[in-house]
């Protein structure tokens, strides 16, 4: 059985409580954020019909974590809006750095609220004076894309684009290298 997740996070002088759970009579996972004890925003995601309880605890814990993310970045308003059904929606989940000056980026792609699988996920990114495209990819089961990025110093400007049946989305991340 699923347990729920809680973090607090300091953003300036505000306290963000972050609430995960499942909701397993309505087949979904809700996140609340909660400032001095009130709600200010709640996000719903339905699960797969036929989602393990390892796969549900894995889907909670990622959009958990993307929702703290998130908050930490001051991004809380982006967390709370829900898209509508037929929008795609492009979660950043985290980034990893790797030896060699390289960073892995995490892409979740979703629609009304659930995990999208097969979805185009592309990249253009801007370093210094040089520009290009990463390779496109393709998100997993779990709706989540993984892009590779060298970044010796400095920082990169990431254009972000998921496509799927002519519907898309773009987000404008910015990475910064280990010495920046």
């Amino acid at each position: 059985m699923i347990f729920g997740f809680n973090t607090d996070i300091k953003v300036q002088a505000t306290v963000y409580h972050v609430q995960t759970e499942l909701r397993e009579h309505e087949h979904r996972l809700e996140s609340q954020v909660f400032v001095s004890g009130r709600c200010i925003g709640k996000r719903s995601a339905a699960l797969p019909a036929d989602a393990a309880d390892e796969q549900t605890q894995e889907l909670a814990r990622a959009q958990h974590s993307w929702i703290v993310n998130a908050v930490r970045e001051g991004f809380v308003d982006d967390v709370l809006s829900q898209e509508s059904p037929a929008e795609l929606e492009l979660q950043f989940l985290g980034s990893e750095r790797l030896p060699g000056d390289r960073v892995v980026l995490r892409f979740r792609v979703v629609s009304g609220g659930s995990a999208v699988p097969s979805v185009q996920v592309g990249a253009r990114w801007k370093i210094g004076t040089g520009s290009g495209v990463l390779g496109n990819t393709l998100t997993d089961t779990d709706g989540v894309a993984e892009m590779h990025l060298a970044l010796a110093d400095g920082q990169a400007e990431l254009e972000i684009r998921a496509s799927l049946e002519g519907r898309e989305t773009a987000r404008q991340f910015i990475v910064k290298s280990a010495r920046a």
